[in-house]
This record gives C-alpha cells, structure tokens and sequence, in this order.
C-alpha cells in the first residue's frame, strides 16, 4: 500500500481544546505567544516538558519561516516533551507583529503544532500540508474570523474536510 503525504488528515481530532483561544488579547511579541501557547498545551496535558517544547519551536524557526501571510502564523516543534500530537489555535482581538526567519508581518490567527518526537514524519507533514491546503483559502481565513467557540472551529474544519 503507498502511503501518499498529501492525504488529508482530520484535524477536529488533533485540535486540542484546550489550546483553542478565541479573542485573545494582542501579544506585544511572537516570544510572549509561544510562552502562552505552551502553557495551553502544557495545562492540556499535551506537553509534560515545556522547556524542551518551546526549544523546539525556536530550533524550528531557525530553518524557515512559520509566517504564512494572510495575518497566518504556523509555528511548529517536535520535541519529545510533546507527550500526544496536537495543534493549538488563537485568535488575537488585534494583530500584533510576528517576526520569522527575517519576514515580517501582522498576525492574528496563530495554529501551533506540538509534534511529538516518535511521530514520522510523513505524519506531520500531513499534518501541515492538510493545515496549509486551507491556509490558502480565504472563505476558510474568513470562517476563522467569525468563530466564536472550539465548537464553531471544529464545524468550519469538518465543512472543509468535505470539500
């Protein structure tokens, strides 16, 4: 059986709850971000060693950069302090400045991946590529907008995953 990367992954089942925030306050920094969003995960019992987690996410950002445009940040990290698989999601009231491998932008929607270090990596990437397919859309980035609930999050993911 040939196993194909670009087959979509459901993402209602990795999005973690608990990491989902709607209307959060602006981050006055991508670093000030990345602390909360571990500790989201790290409460969702999705993270047992946040040192080691957002020390992957920075290991990360040194390869390339996690901001997509569009008012999108991807941060990502495979660490073995990630003790389950999961993406978190934020959207902030305001945009706030996201700096990633030397671009620059205003993001307000933040999806972050906490991938755990036995994972493959055909798996995440999966992952990502299914994330990032819609990414692109802009009815997807306006349903962002208009969510209100992880309710909402998970119904607007599963319109997608039909199309």
């Amino acid at each position: 059986m040939e196993n194909n990367i670009l087959e979509k992954v459901n993402l209602a089942n990795v999005l973690v709850k608990e990491a989902v925030i709607i209307d959060c306050n602006p981050f006055e920094s991508k670093d000030e971000m990345f602390k909360f969003m571990v500790s989201k995960f790290e409460e969702a019992k999705i993270v047992s060693d946040s040192k080691s987690y957002l020390k992957s996410l920075y290991e990360r950002e040194e390869l390339g950069s996690t901001y997509m445009g569009n008012y999108i940040g991807l941060p990502h990290g495979r660490s073995e302090g990630v003790v389950r698989p999961g993406i978190g999601f934020c959207k902030c009231k305001v945009p706030f400045e996201y700096e990633s491998f030397g671009e620059k932008g205003k993001v307000k929607y933040v999806f972050m991946l906490a991938i755990a270090s036995y994972q493959n990596s055909e798996e995440y990437m999966r992952v990502l590529a299914t994330l990032a397919g819609y990414l692109v859309h802009d009815e997807f980035i306006s349903g962002l907008d208009k969510c209100r609930s992880y309710e909402e999050l998970i119904e607007l993911i599963k319109n997608f995953d039909n199309k």
